[in-house]
C-alpha cells in the first residue's frame, strides 16, 4: 500500500479517494448520534409514527445544514474547526417533560426563545462571558462530558438500553472486537491509510461478524422510500415562561460546551487552544443552526463531541472531511432509505467506536485543564464542579424534591458549568495568581 502522511490537517482536504471512507466514519457516528433524539422525544410524547418520521427528517437535515456552517464557515459564522452540530440529548428529558405537560408547540416555542436570546447575549457580551470561561472552566465542562458519554457507550456496547438482549455476552464481545480491531489498525498501520480509516472498518468488519450472530437486520432498507419533504413548524408554535426559561438556561450552557469542544478540536488539530474568532464564529453557527433546527420541529443543536473524538481516534482533523459528512446527513434529511443503511448497523459495534472516542474527549477535557497552570484555587473549582455535576448525574435522586428544572441544570455538564462560573466568581484571583497568569 502506498505510504501517504499519517493525518490530515485542519484545512486539507484528502483525495477524493480517501475522502470517502474517511466521511463515511464521521458520517456512521454522526447519524448514529442523533437519530436516537427525535425517536426519544417523539415516543416519550406519544406521537405516531408518521410523526416520529416528520421529527426525524427534520433532525437530520438540520444537522447537516447547520454542520457545513460551522466547518466551512460564512463570513464571522462558522468555527471552521472538524466540529459538526447535531441535535443534543441534553433536551431530550426536557423535551419528554415538557412536551408531555405543555405540548411540542410550547416545546418548541420555548427552544426557539431560548435559541435566539443565547445567541445574542453570547455575541453581545462574547468578551465579557469568553473572560469568565477560562480554560480551567471549558476544561472541566468537557471532562465532565466525557465521563458522562462513557456510560452512555457502555449502554451501545451492551446492546443499548431498552433492548431485549441487553447485556448479552454477544454484544460485549462485538464491542470488545471492534475496539481491539481499532487499536491494532492504529498501532501497526499508523504511516498508512489504515490509521485513519480504522473506525470504518472495524464496523464493516464487526457488522459481518454480528450477521454471523443474527444481530445484523437489514430488512428495513427496503420499506423506507427514497425521497421524504421536510415539514417545517408541523406542531405549531406557542409560548409559556416556565419552559421558555428552562430551555434558556439549557441553551447557555450548551454553548458553554461547545467553547470546551471548540478548546478540544483545535487542540487535537493544531496543539492549542481556539482563538477567540474561531469562538464567536462557533457561538454564532450554532446559535442559528438551533434556530433553524426549532423551525423543523427539532431541539437546538450542540457541538458533536463523539466525532470530534473520532478525529483524535483516526488523527484526520480535516474540516472538510466533517463538512462532507454534513452535506450527506442533510441528504439523508431528505432520503430516509440512506438513513436505514446506516442505522442498521448493531449497537455494540457503534458503541466500541464511541467508547473508544469518548475516552478521547475525556482525555481532551484533562489536557485542556492542564493548559492552565493549576492553583490550589483553580483545583479546588475544577474539583468542586466535577464533583457537583457528576455526582448528581450518577444518583438523580438526590433532587427528587426539587423541582424539575433543579435537577436539569445541576447535573451533568450543566452542573459542572454553572459551579465552576460561581466559584471562580465568589473565590477571586489574587495578585500572585494574576501575575502567574501573565507569565504563562
Amino acid at each position: 500500500m502506498k505510504k501517504i502522511p499519517t493525518g490530515y490537517t485542519l484545512n486539507e482536504c484528502p483525495p477524493v479517494g480517501e475522502s470517502i471512507p474517511l466521511s463515511l466514519q464521521q458520517i456512521v457516528v454522526l447519524v448514529f448520534n442523533v437519530l436516537p433524539v427525535p425517536l426519544l422525544i417523539g415516543s416519550g410524547v406519544g406521537l405516531s409514527a408518521a410523526e416520529i418520521t416528520i421529527l426525524v427528517a427534520g433532525c437530520l437535515l438540520v444537522t447537516g445544514i447547520a454542520t457545513i456552517i460551522q466547518t466551512i464557515g460564512f463570513g464571522p459564522v462558522g468555527a471552521r474547526l472538524p466540529i459538526p452540530l447535531e441535535c443534543s440529548f441534553v433536551f431530550v428529558a426536557p423535551g419528554i417533560a415538557l412536551g408531555s405537560q405543555y405540548g411540542l408547540a410550547v416545546y418548541t416555542g420555548a427552544c426557539l426563545v431560548g435559541s435566539i436570546v443565547t445567541v445574542v447575549l453570547w455575541t453581545a457580551f462574547h468578551k465579557q462571558l469568553s473572560n469568565i470561561f477560562k480554560p480551567y472552566i471549558t476544561g472541566s465542562v468537557v471532562t465532565a462530558l466525557g465521563l458522562s458519554l462513557c456510560g452512555v457507550g457502555i449502554g451501545y456496547c451492551a446492546g443499548g438500553d431498552g433492548s431485549a438482549d441487553y447485556g448479552d455476552p454477544i454484544n460485549l464481545f462485538l464491542a470488545a472486537g471492534t475496539i481491539i480491531i481499532m487499536l491494532a489498525l492504529n498501532h501497526y498501520g499508523r504511516k498508512n491509510f489504515l490509521s485513519k480509516a480504522s473506525p470504518l472498518i472495524a464496523i464493516v468488519i464487526m457488522s459481518c461478524v454480528a450477521a454471523a450472530f443474527d444481530k445484523l437486520d437489514l430488512s428495513g432498507i427496503a420499506s423506507e422510500p427514497w425521497l421524504r419533504a421536510p415539514q417545517p413548524l408541523h406542531f405549531g408554535l406557542e409560548f409559556e415562561l416556565g419552559p421558555t426559561v428552562t430551555i434558556t438556561v439549557l441553551c447557555f450552557f450548551a454553548l458553554v460546551e461547545l467553547m470546551g469542544d471548540q478548546a478540544t478540536a483545535a487542540m487535537l488539530a493544531q496543539n492549542r487552544l481556539a482563538d477567540s474568532k474561531e469562538t464567536r464564529g462557533g457561538i454564532l453557527a450554532q446559535g442559528i443552526g438551533s434556530i433553524l433546527s426549532t423551525l423543523f420541529n427539532n431541539v437546538p443543536v450542540i457541538s458533536g463531541s463523539a466525532n470530534i473524538g473520532l478525529c483524535g481516534v483516526s488523527g484526520v482533523t480535516s474540516r472538510y472531511i466533517t463538512a462532507i459528512a454534513g452535506v450527506v446527513v442533510a441528504l439523508c434529511g431528505l432520503c430516509p432509505k440512506l438513513c436505514a443503511v446506516f442505522s442498521a448497523i448493531p449497537e455494540p459495534v457503534l458503541g466500541g467506536v464511541a467508547l473508544t472516542a469518548f475516552g478521547t474527549i475525556l482525555v481532551s477535557g484533562m489536557t485542556v485543564i492542564m493548559s492552565s497552570k493549576l492553583t490550589p484555587r483553580t483545583t479546588t473549582i475544577v474539583g468542586a464542579s466535577l464533583a457537583v455535576g457528576i455526582g448528581f448525574s450518577m444518583t438523580a435522586n438526590a433532587l427528587a424534591a426539587f423541582p424539575f428544572w433543579v435537577s436539569t441544570i445541576l447535573s451533568g455538564v450543566p452542573g459542572t458549568a454553572i459551579t465552576a462560573v460561581v466559584l471562580s466568581l465568589i473565590l477571586r484571583e489574587d495578585k500572585g495568581e494574576k501575575a502567574e497568569a501573565v507569565n504563562q
